[in-house]
């Protein structure tokens, strides 16, 4: 399928799954928000996901009112290497979230990872877990076989977020990517980077972001996927 028109079909097939859950959660008493948008580059923990070039993405998400949350999300992927395979990433969630007495906020979760349009098996699985404090919050991930097979993973991150002038928020987070096979990257391990600054306009928000890693060309299997890049991006909640 061309991607032009790939594109025009999955912002279609986002809006409408999105309309027809929100609608079904309403009814059911269920408080649920939805998003959709574009950016620049699809980065995930400083990787391109879609060979440096824009994704449109979208999600929808279930709050039960009790800490427990469920959701999907999805964006265009290309991971092709040259061929004509068009792909897209979808993810299901769900996860307990809340807040200590002494204020300090928690969420514990499941995120499946699955991938359309390949003939690879890229599928897995990965659990989650956070802590937060004020603006300051420190996170892991666990994948017991990561994409395309790669075996264990470990995730280590931590961020911070400030609120500047006009209500800009400005947001800086780093992440350490453990592996036990080199297979998604050509390394056992590689540090990640964000520094991103964001506005809302009601329900659009608007971002600039410098992402990237400190992981070689070489280790990134010859691609510039891995470099650090300025990105943009714009999404519309509700």
């Amino acid at each position: 399928m061309n991607k032009k028109i790939a594109a025009v079909f999955t912002a279609s097939a986002l809006a409408f799954a999105i309309g027809s859950s929100a609608a079904v959660a309403q009814e059911a008493g269920i408080s649920a928000s939805a998003n959709l948008g574009v950016v620049s580059d699809y980065r995930f923990r400083g990787v391109s996901q879609s060979d440096t070039g824009p994704a449109i993405q979208g999600g929808v998400d279930l709050d039960f009112g009790n800490g427990i949350y469920l959701g999907t999300w999805a964006s265009q992927v290309d991971f092709a290497y040259g061929s004509n395979e068009t792909e897209f990433e979808q993810d299901f969630y769900g996860g307990y979230a809340g807040e200590t007495a002494g204020g300090i906020g928690y969420d514990v979760g499941y995120i499946y990872y699955a991938y359309h349009g390949s003939n690879r098996d890229e599928d897995y699985q990965e659990v989650y877990g956070s802590l937060s404090l004020g603006d300051l919050s420190l996170g892991f991930a666990y994948s017991d076989d990561y994409w395309y097979q790669a075996g264990e993973f470990y995730y280590l991150n931590a961020g911070y977020s400030f609120s500047l002038a006009n209500d800009i928020a400005l947001d800086i987070s780093a992440g350490l990517n453990l592996f036990d096979e080199e297979i998604y990257v050509n390394t056992d391990s590689y540090i990640d980077y964000t520094v991103s600054v964001s506005k809302e306009f009601g329900g659009l928000a608007l971002s600039a972001s410098l992402v990237g890693t400190d992981a070689s060309e070489k280790e990134c299997w010859g691609y510039d996927w891995c470099e650090p890049t300025v990105l943009a991006g714009a999404t519309y909640s509700w």
